[in-house]
């Protein structure tokens, strides 16, 4: 249950009720009463759904479930092999920086 206060708009001055969600506006002049906030959660947003988009199979609203369950699963594969790559190039880089500094 969400409290209702009453908070400053920033553009009008004036004071109007504030539930404290994001898209809260002001009853006077209709501007966001955190447009920060809303601008960083619509960024957000955006850059989920283009993050989706750039998958390499790109799940489609009309997909089937079997279809979707594939697509997850071969996206989740590609981006464990791309990380179990770069951890063993770490690792053997770790290895040959340890022998180098052994004396010998």
């Amino acid at each position: 249950m969400s409290q209702i206060r009453e908070i400053k708009c920033p553009q009008c001055g004036k004071w109007t009720l504030w539930a404290g969600d994001i898209d809260d506006r002001c009853l006077y002049c209709d501007s966001f009463l955190e447009s920060r906030r809303f601008s960083r959660e619509v960024e957000k947003k955006i850059r989920g759904e283009v993050r989706k988009e750039n998958d390499y199979f790109f799940i489609n609203p009309t997909d089937g479930p079997f279809k979707r369950f594939c697509k997850n699963f071969l996206n989740s594969l590609r981006w464990l092999v791309i990380s179990l790559q770069v951890a063993f190039f770490v690792f053997v880089t770790i290895i040959i920086v340890l022998i180098s500094l052994i004396p010998g």
